[in-house]
C-alpha cells in the first residue's frame, strides 16, 4: 500500500525496493513481517508531498477489503459490524506489531466509538497514520454494512489541519475536534448495528481460526539489528549526523536499551555509526554526480579532505578513482 501511495504521490519508491524486508518476494508471502521501520521510514517520505498528513486518506483509498488479507475479512463476517470490529481489533497484531497500536471500542447509549492510538514516533508520521486508520475504519465500516455509513463525531490527538476541508469531504462530518485525548470515530449504533449483508453464517469463526494460523506462522525478516541498521540507514538520509537519542527514539526504545542490545549483538553505536556513514559515502560517491565537498557534509564529515582521507583508508585509492571506475 505505501509503496503504491508513494507511486501515486509522485515520489520514487525504488530507494525502498533494495530494503531486505520490502523486496517483492517478501510482501508477495502474507507470513513475512515487514519491520515497523521501514513502514515508518515510507510514512516520514509520504508526508513530505504536497498532501502533507492528509495524505493518509489517499492511502486508504488504495485498500478495499481483503487487501490486508484476512485481517480484512474479519471486519465483514458476522451478525453486525461492532462485533466484527471486536474481533478484528483483538487481532491487530496481524498487520501490526504487537503492542504497537491500541483499539478500543465503546458502546454508550445510541453511540458506537472506536478509539485509536498508537506508540509515538514523530508528530506529522503519527498524524498521517492517524488520520489514515480513521478513513480505513470507516471505509471498512462501509464496505461491512453495505451503507454509506457517516460518522457523527471525529477526534484527532493533532492541532488543527490546514486541510480541514479535505478531513470534513472524506469524512462526511463538519464535526471534527482536534487536541483531543484520543483519534476516534463515533457512529450512530443504528447504523453499524444492523445485520451485515454478505456475511454467511459461521464464517467468522473460520476465519478467527485462521487468523491466529497465519498469526502462529509468521515470520519477521529481519532480525533486531537489521531493523536498528534500517533505522540508522534512514536517520543517515535525513540528518548530517544522527544521534544514539533520535534512532533510539525511531525504534521507540531509551537509547541505554539499544546500547544493551548492540552488546548483545557483538558490536557497539560507534562501529555501526562508522560502517553506515562508510556505506553511505561510498554509495553517494559511486551512484550520485555530487560535488565531494557536498557529500562530506551530508555526512558529517569536517571537510572534503576528512572525506578523501577516509576513503582511501577504506579503498587504498581517492574519491575520483572509485568515480572513474
Amino acid at each position: 500500500m505505501l509503496i503504491k501511495a508513494l507511486s501515486c504521490a509522485g515520489m520514487d519508491a525504488t530507494v525502498f525496493a533494495q530494503r531486505q524486508d520490502l523486496r517483492p518476494e517478501v510482501l508477495a508471502d502474507d507470513r513475512c513481517r515487514v519491520s515497523t521501520q521501514s513502514s515508518y521510514s515510507m510514512w516520514e517520505q509520504l508526508i513530505t508531498s504536497d498532501l502533507g498528513t492528509v495524505v493518509g486518506i489517499e492511502a486508504a483509498t488504495l485498500v478495499p477489503v481483503g487487501h490486508f488479507g484476512v485481517w480484512d475479512y474479519l471486519f465483514v463476517t458476522g451478525e453486525n459490524f461492532i462485533g466484527s470490529c471486536g474481533r478484528a481489533f483483538d487481532r491487530v497484531h496481524l498487520i501490526s506489531n504487537p503492542g504497537t497500536d491500541t483499539i478500543e471500542t465503546i458502546e454508550d447509549g445510541a453511540l458506537f466509538t472506536i478509539r485509536y492510538g498508537m506508540t509515538p514516533y514523530a508528530p506529522d508520521v503519527d498524524a498521517a497514520i492517524g488520520i489514515f486508520a480513521q478513513a480505513l475504519f470507516l471505509r471498512r465500516a462501509r464496505e461491512a454494512t453495505g451503507r454509506p455509513v457517516t460518522p457523527v463525531r471525529v477526534t484527532f490527538q493533532y492541532p488543527p489541519s490546514r486541510a480541514h476541508a479535505r478531513l470534513v469531504e472524506a469524512f462526511g462530518t463538519a464535526n471534527i475536534v482536534y487536541d483531543a485525548p484520543w483519534n476516534s470515530m463515533t457512529f450512530l449504533q443504528d447504523d453499524v448495528r444492523a445485520p451485515l449483508p454478505m456475511s454467511p453464517p459461521g464464517l467468522e469463526h473460520v476465519l478467527l481460526e485462521h487468523a491466529d494460523l497465519v498469526y502462529a506462522t509468521a515470520k519477521p525478516v529481519l532480525d533486531w539489528l537489521g531493523v536498528f541498521r534500517a533505522a540508522l540507514d534512514m536517520a543517515f538520509a535525513q540528518d548530517d549526523a544522527p544521534t544514539l537519542a533520535a534512532v533510539a527514539q525511531r525504534l521507540m526504545m531509551s537509547p541505554r536499551s539499544v546500547q544493551r542490545r548492540l552488546a548483545e549483538h557483538g558490536t557497539t553505536w560507534r562501529e555501526e555509526v562508522r560502517t553506515a556513514r562508510q556505506d553511505r559515502a561510498l554509495e553517494l560517491l559511486r551512484d550520485t554526480d555530487l560535488p565531494l565537498e557536498t557529500v562530506a557534509a551530508r555526512l558529517g564529515y569536517s571537510d572534503a579532505r576528512a572525506l578523501r582521507r577516509s576513503v582511501n583508508r577504506w579503498l587504498g585509492h581517492p574519491p575520483h578513482a572509485l568515480r572513474q571506475s
